[in-house]
């Protein structure tokens, strides 16, 4: 049963996405690409689980998306010598 508290848009988005990365794991897999796989199968799992409820859907400590949040973490450092 999907996620009560999503949007359909929101539904139909992490549907997609988990068949997509599910397409792709099969792909990596008979491709020989373990690691690949690995991180495909990490974000079918994510999709699948925001989907049926078990995670949260939208991630507040990273703003939807962790290398988005570290890329700006660098832009905000204090410059040396500098208060």
């Amino acid at each position: 049963m999907p996620n009560q508290s999503l949007r359909q848009s929101e539904i139909d988005s992490l549907q997609y996405i988990s068949s997509m990365t599910n397409e792709l794991v099969q792909m990596a897999e008979a491709s020989r690409f373990p690691m690949i796989s690995y991180l495909l199968g990490m974000a079918y799992a994510e999709a699948f689980d925001a989907l049926r409820g078990a995670r949260p859907a939208k991630h507040a400590q990273f703003g939807g998306n962790p290398l988005h949040s570290k890329m700006h973490a660098k832009d905000n450092r204090a410059l040396p010598g500098r208060a």
